[in-house]
Protein backbone atom coordinates (compact mmCIF):
# COMPACT_ATOMS: atom_id res chain seq x y z
CA UNK A 1 0.00 0.00 0.00
CA UNK A 2 1.23 3.64 -1.02
CA UNK A 3 2.98 5.40 2.18
CA UNK A 4 1.17 8.69 3.00
CA UNK A 5 3.14 12.21 4.64
CA UNK A 6 0.15 12.88 7.10
CA UNK A 7 -1.00 15.11 9.71
CA UNK A 8 -2.96 15.09 12.55
CA UNK A 9 -4.29 18.73 13.56
CA UNK A 10 -4.98 19.97 16.94
CA UNK A 11 -6.31 22.49 18.84
CA UNK A 12 -3.07 24.76 20.29
CA UNK A 13 -1.95 22.77 23.64
CA UNK A 14 -3.25 19.18 22.84
CA UNK A 15 -0.68 19.06 20.40
CA UNK A 16 1.85 16.66 22.63
CA UNK A 17 -1.05 15.20 23.72
CA UNK A 18 -2.00 13.91 20.19
CA UNK A 19 1.86 12.98 19.48
CA UNK A 20 1.46 10.51 22.49
CA UNK A 21 -1.71 9.04 21.64
CA UNK A 22 0.30 7.91 18.26
CA UNK A 23 3.20 6.78 20.27
CA UNK A 24 0.39 4.76 21.40
CA UNK A 25 -0.67 3.46 18.06
CA UNK A 26 2.76 2.65 17.21
CA UNK A 27 3.65 5.33 15.30
CA UNK A 28 7.74 6.88 15.68
CA UNK A 29 9.62 9.69 14.00
CA UNK A 30 7.14 12.21 14.59
CA UNK A 31 7.14 15.93 13.70
CA UNK A 32 5.44 18.49 16.48
CA UNK A 33 4.53 22.15 15.06
CA UNK A 34 1.87 24.17 16.08
CA UNK A 35 -1.38 22.78 15.62
CA UNK A 36 0.26 19.73 13.73
CA UNK A 37 1.92 16.47 14.25
CA UNK A 38 3.13 15.31 11.11
CA UNK A 39 3.86 11.17 10.37
CA UNK A 40 3.70 8.59 7.68
CA UNK A 41 1.39 5.70 6.96
CA UNK A 42 -1.05 4.06 4.59
CA UNK A 43 -4.39 4.00 3.99
CA UNK A 44 -4.82 1.01 6.89
CA UNK A 45 -2.75 4.20 9.09
CA UNK A 46 -5.75 6.89 7.72
CA UNK A 47 -8.29 4.53 9.20
CA UNK A 48 -7.05 3.28 12.02
CA UNK A 49 -6.22 7.15 13.42
CA UNK A 50 -9.59 8.90 12.28
CA UNK A 51 -10.57 5.61 14.65
CA UNK A 52 -8.95 5.99 17.20
CA UNK A 53 -7.41 10.01 17.94
CA UNK A 54 -9.22 11.31 20.73
CA UNK A 55 -7.66 14.53 20.71
CA UNK A 56 -7.05 15.76 17.08
CA UNK A 57 -9.14 17.54 14.84
CA UNK A 58 -8.68 15.86 11.67
CA UNK A 59 -6.10 13.40 9.95
CA UNK A 60 -4.83 14.87 6.66
CA UNK A 61 -2.79 13.71 3.32
CA UNK A 62 -0.32 16.53 3.04
CA UNK A 63 0.49 16.17 -1.13
CA UNK A 64 2.90 19.27 -0.61
CA UNK A 65 5.05 21.87 1.05
CA UNK A 66 6.82 24.62 -0.95
CA UNK A 67 7.79 28.06 -1.45
CA UNK A 68 5.24 29.98 -3.11
CA UNK A 69 6.22 33.49 -3.11
CA UNK A 70 3.95 34.65 -6.26
CA UNK A 71 1.11 32.88 -8.03
CA UNK A 72 2.90 31.74 -10.92
CA UNK A 73 5.33 29.62 -8.13
CA UNK A 74 1.92 28.27 -6.19
CA UNK A 75 0.62 27.34 -10.16
CA UNK A 76 3.47 25.60 -11.21
CA UNK A 77 4.55 23.58 -7.61
CA UNK A 78 0.15 22.33 -7.01
CA UNK A 79 -0.09 21.10 -11.03
CA UNK A 80 3.37 19.43 -10.22
CA UNK A 81 1.93 17.15 -7.51
CA UNK A 82 0.37 13.59 -8.22
CA UNK A 83 -3.67 14.47 -7.85
CA UNK A 84 -4.88 11.81 -10.60
CA UNK A 85 -3.03 9.28 -8.23
CA UNK A 86 -5.79 10.64 -5.51
CA UNK A 87 -8.68 12.23 -7.63
CA UNK A 88 -10.67 9.56 -9.55
CA UNK A 89 -12.47 10.95 -13.27
CA UNK A 90 -15.62 12.16 -11.23
CA UNK A 91 -14.05 13.72 -7.87
CA UNK A 92 -15.46 16.47 -6.15
CA UNK A 93 -12.93 18.70 -5.15
CA UNK A 94 -13.34 22.17 -3.24
CA UNK A 95 -10.68 24.06 -2.49
CA UNK A 96 -10.51 26.08 0.76
CA UNK A 97 -7.77 28.24 1.58
CA UNK A 98 -6.35 30.36 4.38
CA UNK A 99 -2.83 32.92 4.17
CA UNK A 100 -1.22 34.47 7.01
CA UNK A 101 1.69 36.86 6.73
CA UNK A 102 1.83 36.02 2.73
CA UNK A 103 1.98 37.79 -0.11
CA UNK A 104 -0.63 36.02 -1.82
CA UNK A 105 -3.41 37.83 1.02
CA UNK A 106 -6.24 37.13 -1.11
CA UNK A 107 -7.68 33.54 -0.03
CA UNK A 108 -10.65 33.35 -2.89
CA UNK A 109 -7.07 34.30 -5.28
CA UNK A 110 -5.30 31.54 -4.07
CA UNK A 111 -7.85 28.75 -3.77
CA UNK A 112 -8.93 29.61 -7.38
CA UNK A 113 -5.10 29.22 -8.74
CA UNK A 114 -5.08 26.18 -6.83
CA UNK A 115 -7.96 24.72 -8.45
CA UNK A 116 -7.62 25.83 -11.55
CA UNK A 117 -3.56 23.76 -11.09
CA UNK A 118 -5.33 21.01 -10.01
CA UNK A 119 -7.74 20.83 -13.28
CA UNK A 120 -4.88 21.34 -15.66
CA UNK A 121 -3.01 18.37 -13.57
CA UNK A 122 -6.33 16.08 -14.03
CA UNK A 123 -6.51 16.75 -17.95
CA UNK A 124 -3.20 15.24 -18.24
CA UNK A 125 -4.28 12.39 -17.10
CA UNK A 126 -8.01 11.60 -18.33
CA UNK A 127 -7.53 14.14 -21.57
CA UNK A 128 -10.88 15.96 -20.36
CA UNK A 129 -11.36 19.38 -21.12
CA UNK A 130 -14.21 19.50 -17.94
CA UNK A 131 -15.00 17.64 -15.11
CA UNK A 132 -18.39 17.30 -13.78
CA UNK A 133 -17.77 17.05 -10.18
CA UNK A 134 -20.43 14.20 -9.02
CA UNK A 135 -18.60 11.39 -7.34
CA UNK A 136 -16.96 11.39 -3.91
CA UNK A 137 -15.58 14.23 -2.24
CA UNK A 138 -11.97 15.29 -1.62
CA UNK A 139 -11.88 18.50 0.38
CA UNK A 140 -8.69 20.06 -0.31
CA UNK A 141 -6.73 22.95 1.66
CA UNK A 142 -4.56 25.39 0.73
CA UNK A 143 -2.49 27.08 3.52
CA UNK A 144 0.12 29.81 2.94
CA UNK A 145 2.19 30.81 6.39
CA UNK A 146 5.16 33.20 5.21
CA UNK A 147 4.98 31.87 1.81
CA UNK A 148 4.93 28.59 2.34
CA UNK A 149 1.79 26.64 0.95
CA UNK A 150 0.70 23.69 2.37
CA UNK A 151 -1.49 21.77 0.53
CA UNK A 152 -4.01 18.93 1.38
CA UNK A 153 -6.84 16.37 1.76
CA UNK A 154 -8.82 15.91 4.17
CA UNK A 155 -9.82 11.93 5.31
CA UNK A 156 -12.00 12.60 8.37
CA UNK A 157 -14.91 14.61 6.93
CA UNK A 158 -17.09 16.21 10.26
CA UNK A 159 -14.43 16.88 12.51
CA UNK A 160 -13.34 14.14 15.12
CA UNK A 161 -15.31 15.72 17.98
CA UNK A 162 -18.03 14.49 16.27
CA UNK A 163 -18.08 11.37 17.50
CA UNK A 164 -21.88 10.50 17.02
CA UNK A 165 -23.53 10.04 20.34
CA UNK A 166 -24.20 13.48 21.26
CA UNK A 167 -26.96 15.09 19.06
CA UNK A 168 -28.07 18.09 21.38
CA UNK A 169 -25.77 19.77 23.93
CA UNK A 170 -26.56 22.63 26.48
CA UNK A 171 -24.81 25.93 26.50
CA UNK A 172 -21.30 26.64 26.06
CA UNK A 173 -20.35 22.53 25.72
CA UNK A 174 -16.70 21.70 25.74
CA UNK A 175 -15.47 19.82 22.54
CA UNK A 176 -15.21 16.37 23.17
CA UNK A 177 -11.27 16.26 21.81
CA UNK A 178 -10.58 19.02 24.32
CA UNK A 179 -12.56 16.97 26.98
CA UNK A 180 -10.19 14.06 26.00
CA UNK A 181 -7.36 15.92 26.07
CA UNK A 182 -7.90 17.43 29.34
CA UNK A 183 -8.13 14.49 30.97
CA UNK A 184 -5.25 12.61 29.27
CA UNK A 185 -3.38 15.36 30.86
CA UNK A 186 -4.22 14.54 34.09
CA UNK A 187 -3.11 11.51 36.21
CA UNK A 188 -6.76 9.81 35.91
CA UNK A 189 -6.79 5.96 35.29
CA UNK A 190 -9.85 3.41 35.49
CA UNK A 191 -9.06 2.53 39.03
CA UNK A 192 -9.51 5.52 40.25
CA UNK A 193 -12.75 7.86 41.05
CA UNK A 194 -13.43 10.30 38.50
CA UNK A 195 -16.06 13.36 39.47
CA UNK A 196 -16.94 16.44 37.47
CA UNK A 197 -18.90 18.84 39.41
CA UNK A 198 -19.94 20.97 36.24
CA UNK A 199 -21.00 17.99 33.91
CA UNK A 200 -23.07 20.10 31.93
CA UNK A 201 -24.23 17.67 28.76
CA UNK A 202 -21.24 15.14 30.24
CA UNK A 203 -18.63 15.21 27.47
CA UNK A 204 -15.83 14.97 30.39
CA UNK A 205 -17.70 12.06 32.02
CA UNK A 206 -18.26 10.61 28.55
CA UNK A 207 -14.95 10.65 27.15
CA UNK A 208 -13.27 9.39 30.58
CA UNK A 209 -15.43 6.51 29.82
CA UNK A 210 -14.59 5.93 26.34
CA UNK A 211 -10.70 6.20 27.75
CA UNK A 212 -11.21 3.92 30.98
CA UNK A 213 -12.95 1.37 28.71
CA UNK A 214 -10.04 1.79 25.48
CA UNK A 215 -13.46 2.12 23.30
CA UNK A 216 -12.64 4.20 20.10
CA UNK A 217 -14.00 7.59 19.70
CA UNK A 218 -14.89 7.21 16.23
CA UNK A 219 -16.38 3.66 16.28
CA UNK A 220 -19.86 4.79 15.55
CA UNK A 221 -19.29 7.24 12.93
CA UNK A 222 -17.94 7.66 9.12
CA UNK A 223 -15.30 9.03 8.00
CA UNK A 224 -15.31 10.80 4.48
CA UNK A 225 -12.24 8.77 2.92
CA UNK A 226 -14.85 5.60 3.48
CA UNK A 227 -16.28 6.65 0.05
CA UNK A 228 -12.87 6.88 -2.43
CA UNK A 229 -12.52 4.72 -5.15
CA UNK A 230 -9.21 3.95 -4.13
CA UNK A 231 -9.26 2.96 -0.57
CA UNK A 232 -9.87 -0.75 0.24
CA UNK A 233 -13.68 -0.94 2.35
CA UNK A 234 -12.49 -4.22 3.81
CA UNK A 235 -9.90 -2.00 5.73
CA UNK A 236 -12.35 0.17 7.33
CA UNK A 237 -14.28 -2.91 8.29
CA UNK A 238 -10.99 -4.76 9.73
CA UNK A 239 -10.11 -1.60 11.86
CA UNK A 240 -13.48 -1.68 13.65
CA UNK A 241 -13.53 -5.57 14.35
CA UNK A 242 -9.94 -5.31 15.97
CA UNK A 243 -11.45 -1.86 17.88
CA UNK A 244 -14.39 -4.16 19.13
CA UNK A 245 -12.40 -6.64 20.01
CA UNK A 246 -10.56 -4.37 22.29
CA UNK A 247 -12.75 -2.78 24.38
CA UNK A 248 -12.64 -3.89 28.12
CA UNK A 249 -15.46 -4.35 30.50
CA UNK A 250 -17.44 -1.86 32.47
CA UNK A 251 -15.66 0.10 35.46
CA UNK A 252 -15.27 -0.94 38.69
CA UNK A 253 -15.29 2.75 40.08
CA UNK A 254 -18.59 4.60 38.80
CA UNK A 255 -17.31 8.02 37.19
CA UNK A 256 -19.80 10.37 38.60
CA UNK A 257 -21.34 13.48 36.67
CA UNK A 258 -23.20 16.30 38.93
CA UNK A 259 -25.18 19.52 37.99
CA UNK A 260 -27.60 21.95 39.36
CA UNK A 261 -29.20 22.00 36.08
CA UNK A 262 -31.77 18.87 35.51
CA UNK A 263 -32.34 19.20 31.56
CA UNK A 264 -28.40 18.98 31.71
CA UNK A 265 -28.72 15.73 33.28
CA UNK A 266 -31.43 14.18 30.86
CA UNK A 267 -28.63 15.21 28.23
CA UNK A 268 -25.87 13.63 29.87
CA UNK A 269 -27.79 10.55 30.69
CA UNK A 270 -28.54 10.33 27.01
CA UNK A 271 -25.23 10.67 25.42
CA UNK A 272 -23.54 8.01 27.54
CA UNK A 273 -26.49 5.83 26.38
CA UNK A 274 -25.40 6.41 22.88
CA UNK A 275 -22.39 5.69 23.44
CA UNK A 276 -22.66 3.05 25.34
CA UNK A 277 -20.87 3.61 29.02
CA UNK A 278 -24.32 4.34 30.82
CA UNK A 279 -23.53 1.93 32.69
CA UNK A 280 -19.98 3.46 33.71
CA UNK A 281 -21.56 6.81 34.54
CA UNK A 282 -23.79 7.79 37.45
CA UNK A 283 -25.11 11.35 36.61
CA UNK A 284 -27.17 13.33 39.58
CA UNK A 285 -28.72 16.63 39.74
CA UNK A 286 -26.78 18.09 42.71
CA UNK A 287 -25.05 21.73 44.20
CA UNK A 288 -21.81 21.98 44.34
CA UNK A 289 -21.72 22.86 47.89
CA UNK A 290 -23.21 19.58 48.52
CA UNK A 291 -20.41 17.57 47.39
CA UNK A 292 -19.13 14.80 49.74
CA UNK A 293 -16.51 11.37 48.49
CA UNK A 294 -15.27 8.54 50.83
CA UNK A 295 -12.77 7.99 48.08
CA UNK A 296 -8.90 8.56 48.27
CA UNK A 297 -6.95 9.92 45.93
CA UNK A 298 -9.62 10.57 43.47
CA UNK A 299 -9.66 13.18 40.49
CA UNK A 300 -12.11 16.29 39.63
CA UNK A 301 -12.21 17.75 35.85
CA UNK A 302 -14.34 20.06 35.06
CA UNK A 303 -15.24 22.78 33.22
CA UNK A 304 -17.00 25.55 34.86
CA UNK A 305 -18.80 28.35 34.17
CA UNK A 306 -16.57 31.12 33.08
CA UNK A 307 -18.69 34.25 33.63
CA UNK A 308 -17.74 35.89 29.80
CA UNK A 309 -21.40 36.77 29.69
CA UNK A 310 -22.69 40.00 31.21
CA UNK A 311 -24.08 39.74 34.85
CA UNK A 312 -22.22 36.87 34.96
CA UNK A 313 -19.20 37.46 37.13
CA UNK A 314 -20.53 37.54 40.70
CA UNK A 315 -22.34 34.19 40.33
CA UNK A 316 -19.14 32.29 38.83
CA UNK A 317 -16.46 34.00 40.95
CA UNK A 318 -18.59 32.59 44.21
CA UNK A 319 -18.82 29.01 42.32
CA UNK A 320 -14.92 29.28 41.86
CA UNK A 321 -14.86 29.92 45.69
CA UNK A 322 -17.18 27.18 46.60
CA UNK A 323 -15.22 24.83 44.40
CA UNK A 324 -11.83 25.99 46.30
CA UNK A 325 -14.07 25.04 49.65
CA UNK A 326 -14.85 22.11 48.70
CA UNK A 327 -11.68 20.84 47.35
CA UNK A 328 -9.48 22.26 50.21
CA UNK A 329 -10.18 19.17 52.51
CA UNK A 330 -9.46 16.61 49.87
CA UNK A 331 -5.90 15.69 50.59
CA UNK A 332 -5.55 13.22 48.27
CA UNK A 333 -6.83 14.24 45.23
CA UNK A 334 -6.05 15.84 42.09
CA UNK A 335 -7.92 18.40 40.46
CA UNK A 336 -8.19 20.19 37.58
CA UNK A 337 -10.38 23.10 36.14
CA UNK A 338 -10.25 24.42 32.63
CA UNK A 339 -11.26 28.11 32.31
CA UNK A 340 -10.77 31.44 30.43
CA UNK A 341 -11.25 33.40 33.94
CA UNK A 342 -8.01 35.09 34.83
CA UNK A 343 -8.97 35.71 38.21
CA UNK A 344 -9.65 32.19 39.17
CA UNK A 345 -6.59 31.34 41.26
CA UNK A 346 -7.87 34.40 43.27
CA UNK A 347 -11.05 33.06 43.85
CA UNK A 348 -10.02 29.15 44.31
CA UNK A 349 -7.56 30.33 46.67
CA UNK A 350 -5.31 28.64 45.66
CA UNK A 351 -2.39 29.00 43.20
CA UNK A 352 -2.11 26.02 40.82
CA UNK A 353 1.18 24.48 40.64
CA UNK A 354 1.02 23.47 36.76
CA UNK A 355 -0.86 25.91 34.27
CA UNK A 356 -1.40 24.69 30.47
CA UNK A 357 -2.69 27.45 28.15
CA UNK A 358 -5.60 25.78 26.06
CA UNK A 359 -8.26 27.44 23.66
CA UNK A 360 -11.80 25.57 24.01
CA UNK A 361 -12.96 27.14 20.73
CA UNK A 362 -11.68 30.94 20.12
CA UNK A 363 -11.40 31.21 24.14
CA UNK A 364 -8.05 31.44 25.18
CA UNK A 365 -8.12 29.14 28.65
CA UNK A 366 -5.78 28.07 31.51
CA UNK A 367 -6.06 24.32 32.53
CA UNK A 368 -5.42 24.74 36.11
CA UNK A 369 -3.55 21.61 37.63
CA UNK A 370 -3.69 20.98 40.86
CA UNK A 371 -2.03 17.16 41.22
CA UNK A 372 -2.05 14.88 44.38
CA UNK A 373 -0.44 12.74 45.70
CA UNK A 374 -0.31 9.48 43.40
CA UNK A 375 -2.02 6.40 44.98
CA UNK A 376 -0.19 3.79 46.97
CA UNK A 377 0.39 0.69 45.46
CA UNK A 378 1.51 -2.63 46.47
CA UNK A 379 5.24 -4.39 45.07
CA UNK A 380 5.84 -7.50 44.61
CA UNK A 381 5.01 -9.99 47.12
CA UNK A 382 8.88 -11.23 47.76
CA UNK A 383 10.03 -7.89 47.54
CA UNK A 384 10.42 -7.47 51.73
CA UNK A 385 8.14 -4.42 51.71
CA UNK A 386 4.41 -4.09 51.42
CA UNK A 387 3.73 -0.52 50.04
CA UNK A 388 5.11 1.93 48.08
CA UNK A 389 4.49 5.63 46.66
CA UNK A 390 3.68 5.84 43.04
CA UNK A 391 6.69 8.70 41.29
CA UNK A 392 5.26 11.59 39.99
CA UNK A 393 4.24 14.37 41.85
CA UNK A 394 4.96 14.03 46.03
CA UNK A 395 7.01 16.13 47.79
CA UNK A 396 10.49 15.13 48.31
CA UNK A 397 13.08 16.39 50.46
CA UNK A 398 15.76 13.25 49.70
CA UNK A 399 17.71 13.50 46.23
CA UNK A 400 16.77 10.96 44.48
CA UNK A 401 18.93 7.51 44.56
CA UNK A 402 20.43 6.16 41.71
CA UNK A 403 18.69 2.61 41.09
CA UNK A 404 21.12 0.25 39.96
CA UNK A 405 18.12 -1.96 38.56
CA UNK A 406 17.41 0.74 35.42
CA UNK A 407 21.42 1.28 33.79
CA UNK A 408 21.07 2.56 30.36
CA UNK A 409 17.64 3.67 31.16
CA UNK A 410 18.19 5.77 34.51
CA UNK A 411 14.99 8.02 33.82
CA UNK A 412 12.86 5.01 34.87
CA UNK A 413 13.91 4.77 38.67
CA UNK A 414 10.52 5.99 40.65
CA UNK A 415 13.13 8.34 42.43
CA UNK A 416 14.21 10.17 39.07
CA UNK A 417 10.16 10.29 37.73
CA UNK A 418 9.34 12.29 40.82
CA UNK A 419 12.29 14.53 40.74
CA UNK A 420 11.56 15.30 37.17
CA UNK A 421 8.25 16.63 37.85
CA UNK A 422 9.46 19.08 40.96
CA UNK A 423 11.83 20.56 37.95
CA UNK A 424 9.74 20.90 35.81
CA UNK A 425 6.71 22.58 37.78
CA UNK A 426 9.60 24.73 39.11
CA UNK A 427 10.83 25.17 36.00
CA UNK A 428 7.06 26.66 34.50
CA UNK A 429 6.90 28.39 37.97
CA UNK A 430 9.96 30.32 38.19
CA UNK A 431 10.30 30.89 34.05
CA UNK A 432 6.45 31.10 32.98
CA UNK A 433 6.98 28.64 30.35
CA UNK A 434 7.37 24.92 30.09
CA UNK A 435 11.10 23.19 29.96
CA UNK A 436 9.34 20.24 27.56
CA UNK A 437 5.87 20.18 26.06
CA UNK A 438 3.41 18.55 28.94
CA UNK A 439 1.99 15.10 28.37
CA UNK A 440 0.47 14.83 31.89
CA UNK A 441 2.21 11.32 32.21
CA UNK A 442 5.61 11.22 34.53
CA UNK A 443 7.11 8.43 33.00
CA UNK A 444 6.90 9.85 29.65
CA UNK A 445 8.08 13.16 31.06
CA UNK A 446 10.86 11.83 32.55
CA UNK A 447 12.03 9.75 29.50
CA UNK A 448 11.37 12.67 27.31
CA UNK A 449 14.02 15.33 29.36
CA UNK A 450 16.61 12.19 29.65
CA UNK A 451 15.99 11.88 26.12
CA UNK A 452 16.32 15.85 25.45
CA UNK A 453 19.16 16.92 23.25
CA UNK A 454 20.38 19.56 25.46
CA UNK A 455 21.64 19.60 29.12
CA UNK A 456 19.53 19.20 32.12
CA UNK A 457 21.35 18.30 35.63
CA UNK A 458 20.77 19.23 39.31
CA UNK A 459 21.47 18.81 43.09
CA UNK A 460 20.57 18.85 46.20
CA UNK A 461 20.64 21.76 49.15
CA UNK A 462 23.88 19.89 50.95
CA UNK A 463 26.35 22.25 52.24
CA UNK A 464 28.57 21.02 49.17
CA UNK A 465 25.89 19.94 46.92
CA UNK A 466 25.21 16.36 45.35
CA UNK A 467 24.51 15.96 41.98
CA UNK A 468 20.97 14.06 41.86
CA UNK A 469 20.04 14.01 38.58
CA UNK A 470 21.46 14.37 35.05
CA UNK A 471 19.94 13.45 31.16
CA UNK A 472 21.68 11.94 28.99
CA UNK A 473 23.58 15.17 26.84
CA UNK A 474 25.00 15.64 30.03
CA UNK A 475 26.31 12.54 30.56
CA UNK A 476 27.95 12.17 27.27
CA UNK A 477 29.13 15.93 27.68
CA UNK A 478 30.67 15.28 31.46
CA UNK A 479 31.64 11.50 29.71
CA UNK A 480 30.58 9.80 32.62
CA UNK A 481 27.17 7.18 33.58
CA UNK A 482 24.40 7.97 35.20
CA UNK A 483 25.27 6.31 38.91
CA UNK A 484 28.90 7.91 38.99
CA UNK A 485 27.61 11.31 38.19
CA UNK A 486 24.76 11.20 40.21
CA UNK A 487 27.27 10.62 43.23
CA UNK A 488 29.83 13.58 43.52
CA UNK A 489 29.87 16.69 44.56
CA UNK A 490 28.47 19.33 41.36
CA UNK A 491 31.42 21.66 41.92
CA UNK A 492 33.83 18.85 40.59
CA UNK A 493 32.10 19.24 36.90
CA UNK A 494 33.91 21.86 36.88
CA UNK A 495 37.59 23.47 37.23
CA UNK A 496 38.32 25.58 40.58
CA UNK A 497 36.36 29.23 40.75
CA UNK A 498 36.52 32.10 42.56
CA UNK A 499 34.60 32.61 45.97
CA UNK A 500 33.13 35.76 45.35
CA UNK A 501 31.65 34.93 41.99
CA UNK A 502 30.27 31.62 42.81
CA UNK A 503 28.46 33.36 46.12
CA UNK A 504 26.91 36.38 43.08
CA UNK A 505 25.55 33.60 41.29
CA UNK A 506 23.66 31.59 44.37
CA UNK A 507 22.44 34.83 45.91
CA UNK A 508 21.26 35.70 42.51
CA UNK A 509 19.50 32.41 42.22
CA UNK A 510 18.19 32.73 45.59
CA UNK A 511 16.60 35.87 44.98
CA UNK A 512 15.35 35.99 41.95
CA UNK A 513 14.54 32.05 41.54
CA UNK A 514 16.22 31.68 38.39
CA UNK A 515 19.20 33.06 36.45
CA UNK A 516 18.96 32.87 32.57
CA UNK A 517 22.31 34.32 31.67
CA UNK A 518 24.70 32.06 33.06
CA UNK A 519 28.29 31.15 30.97
CA UNK A 520 31.47 29.58 31.91
CA UNK A 521 33.83 26.52 31.80
CA UNK A 522 33.34 22.98 32.10
CA UNK A 523 35.87 19.93 32.31
CA UNK A 524 34.57 16.63 30.99
CA UNK A 525 36.23 13.50 33.64
CA UNK A 526 38.76 13.09 30.87
CA UNK A 527 40.08 16.60 30.71
CA UNK A 528 38.19 17.84 27.90
CA UNK A 529 36.64 21.61 28.71
CA UNK A 530 33.50 23.70 27.02
CA UNK A 531 32.16 26.87 27.43
CA UNK A 532 28.62 26.77 28.17
CA UNK A 533 26.73 29.85 27.66
CA UNK A 534 22.99 31.79 27.91
CA UNK A 535 22.58 28.88 30.72
CA UNK A 536 19.55 28.80 33.20
CA UNK A 537 19.57 28.16 36.80
CA UNK A 538 16.79 27.63 38.85
CA UNK A 539 15.83 26.99 42.37
CA UNK A 540 13.74 23.55 42.70
CA UNK A 541 10.37 23.85 45.46
CA UNK A 542 8.35 21.09 46.35
CA UNK A 543 5.11 20.69 46.48
CA UNK A 544 5.21 22.11 50.43
CA UNK A 545 7.28 25.28 48.83
CA UNK A 546 10.39 24.23 50.15
CA UNK A 547 13.91 24.43 48.44
CA UNK A 548 15.21 21.39 47.80
CA UNK A 549 17.57 22.36 45.17
CA UNK A 550 18.55 23.44 42.05
CA UNK A 551 18.65 22.50 38.39
CA UNK A 552 20.23 24.35 35.25
CA UNK A 553 19.64 23.64 31.53
CA UNK A 554 21.60 24.19 28.32
CA UNK A 555 22.08 24.17 24.72
CA UNK A 556 24.81 26.27 23.48
CA UNK A 557 28.33 24.74 24.26
CA UNK A 558 31.59 25.21 22.72
CA UNK A 559 34.75 22.91 23.02
CA UNK A 560 37.48 25.10 24.31
CA UNK A 561 41.62 24.57 24.98
CA UNK A 562 42.74 25.97 28.21
CA UNK A 563 45.20 28.38 26.27
CA UNK A 564 41.53 29.99 24.62
CA UNK A 565 39.71 30.39 28.15
CA UNK A 566 37.65 33.60 28.64
CA UNK A 567 39.66 35.61 31.04
CA UNK A 568 36.47 36.42 32.42
CA UNK A 569 34.53 33.45 32.55
CA UNK A 570 33.21 31.40 35.47
CA UNK A 571 34.94 28.44 36.36
CA UNK A 572 32.45 26.62 38.10
CA UNK A 573 30.43 23.71 38.84
CA UNK A 574 26.04 24.16 38.85
CA UNK A 575 26.73 26.68 41.98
Amino acid sequence: MSRFHLMATATFGLEAVVARELERLGYSDLRVTDGRVHFRGDERDIARCNLWLRSADRVLICLGEFPAPDFDALFDQTRALPWPELLPMDARFPVAGRSVQSTLHSVPAVQGCVKKAIVESLRGRYQRFRFEESGALYSIEVSLLKNLASLTIDTSGDGLHKRGYRQKVGPAPLRETMAAGLIQLSFWNRERQLVDPFCGSGTIPIEAALIGRNIAPGLQRSFIAEDWQWFDRRIWKDVRSEARDLREPRLTLPILGYDHDYAAIKLSERGAREAGVASDIEFRKQELSDFRTRQDYGVMITNPPYGERLGETAEVEAAYRVLGSVTRSLDTWSIYTITSNRYFEKHFGRRAPRRRKLFNGRLECQFYQYPGPRPPRLQQEDSGETEATDAGIGSTTAPPAFDPETIGEPWKAADWIAHVQIMLDSFAWFLGRELIPRSGDPEEEAQRLFAAPFAVVSHGTQADPILNYANRTTLQLWEMDAATLTSMPSRKTAEPMHRDERAEMMARATRDGFVDDYRGIRISSSGKRFLIERAIIWNLIDQAGKTIGQAATFSNWTPVEAADQPADSTNSGLQ
